[in-house]
């Protein structure tokens, strides 16, 4: 057995621990076929706090280009309560996103029920 690592390999563990997760997935879309072409997109800027998810650049892109409207630095005597505020927001319209994804998804699954052969040994 060859224990070399080839530089595709590590590529792909370079993208894996880039995007936190060894199955990398678009939260949006659901594009997988190549880590590469994923990014990590933080749902509130990364000086504010480093959370976020897998987008695909497409996605990604989409998602960003709404956050030019709004300025990085807070804008009122409380920084700390806009700044809570501006999560909160963020982190519901990614929930937005992921519950729309998660509909399709089920739906789909709904629709694929109904035109595939039963499982052997399960009843109809």
């Amino acid at each position: 057995m060859d224990d070399i690592i080839t530089p595709e390999e590590e590529r792909r563990e370079q993208d894996c621990k880039r995007l936190r997760t060894r199955h990398p997935i678009c939260i949006k879309c659901g594009y997988d076929k190549h880590p590469a072409a994923l990014e990590l997109a933080h749902m509130v800027p990364k000086s504010i706090h480093d959370d976020g998810g897998a987008l695909c650049r497409n996605c990604h892109r989409e998602e960003s280009d709404a956050e030019k409207d709004y300025p990085y630095s807070p804008e009122t005597d409380n920084p700390m309560m806009e700044t809570i505020g501006r999560y909160l927001m963020a982190l519901a319209a990614w929930f937005r996103g992921i519950a729309g994804t998660l509909e399709g998804f089920g739906q789909w699954l709904l629709e694929q029920a109904h035109v595939l052969l039963p499982i052997e040994g399960e009843s109809t």
